[in-house]
Formats: structure tokens, sequence, C-alpha cells
């Protein structure tokens, strides 16, 4: 995967390199392009959360007739916290601090945040392949296997939002 950072970097003007040599400034645009990639990468990652949002739509309606329909409320209770977490993503802190904020952030922090985006984008895969899992034992019609399925889906979205946590947590010095 491309590290948003390093494509971020490469891309300064002549006039932000020769701005990089005035003490103080470097380490304060390092720091923008950071929150720059970070950015970047959430929105990435909440377009890709939001692909999955519609694919386990999609399969919630064939949910509606056949063995599915029993599992098609904790289906759709999945669904939301999907798009809670989507809105999550969208709205996670940057990493930005003033010059008079209480919590300061530094580089090392703003690049744990970069990782822990990093980490979501596996997430999305795992999504991916739970929802996957879901259509599967709708089409093999076992209505034995559906509600494993759904709860597999439920636990992949659960430990999306955790890692989710663990980001926040991270963000404001309490892990």
């Amino acid at each position: 995967m491309v590290d948003l950072r390093d494509t971020l970097s490469d891309r300064m003007s002549g006039l932000e390199a020769l701005a990089e040599k005035i003490p103080g400034y470097g380490g304060y645009k390092e720091k923008e392009l950071r929150r720059a990639a970070d950015q970047k990468l959430r929105e990435h990652l909440a377009a890709k959360l939001g692909e999955q949002l519609r694919k386990a739509e999609t399969v919630a309606g064939q949910m509606l007739t056949g063995p599915g329909l029993t599992q098609l409320d904790e289906f759709g209770t999945v669904n939301t916290r999907l798009q809670t977490l989507i809105d999550r993503v969208k709205t996670a802190a940057q990493g930005y601090a003033g010059f008079f904020d209480a919590v300061k952030i530094k580089e090392n922090e703003l690049d744990l945040l970069y990782e822990f985006d990093e980490e979501m984008l596996f997430k999305v895969d795992d999504l991916g392949a739970a929802i996957d899992g879901v259509q599967t034992a709708l089409d093999s019609g076992d209505a034995a296997k559906i509600p494993g399925a759904v709860r597999a889906y439920g636990q992949a979205v659960g430990n999306a939002l955790t890692t989710l946590d663990r980001r926040k947590d991270t963000l404001l010095g309490l892990e």
C-alpha cells in the first residue's frame, strides 16, 4: 500500500522546500503533512466502508424472503452499527493540537493515528468477508447456517469499532 505521508511530502513546492530551512517551520509543516495524509486515508476508509454497507444492504434485501427473515432484525442492527462506524471514521479527530491546547500531539502520535487508520483498511476486508459469509449462508438455503454468519458479521463490525476506540484513546493519551 502507498504511504500517503511520503506522497504528500514529495509534492512540496520549491517555496515550501525553502521554508523548511526556517527554524521551527519544518516540524510544523511535517505535522501538517501527516495530518493531511491521515485525513485522506480516513476519507478513503469511509468510502470503502460505505461500499461494504451498500453490499450488506443488498444482502438484507435478499433476507426479506426465505430462511433469512428470522435474522433480518439482527442483521439490520449490525448494519446500523456499520453506519455508526462510517460516521465516526468521517468525523474522527485529525490529531490537531493548537498552541494553547492542553493535549499536545507529537509526530510519533500522528504516525500512530495513521497506523490505526491503515489497520482499519484490513478491517474493511474482514467486513467484506463476513458479509460474503452471510450471502453464502443465504444461498445455501440452510437456515441453520445463517445465524452464525450474521453473528460473524456483527463481530467484524465490533472489531472495527474497537480499533477505532483504541485510536481515540491513543489521541487522548489514554492508551
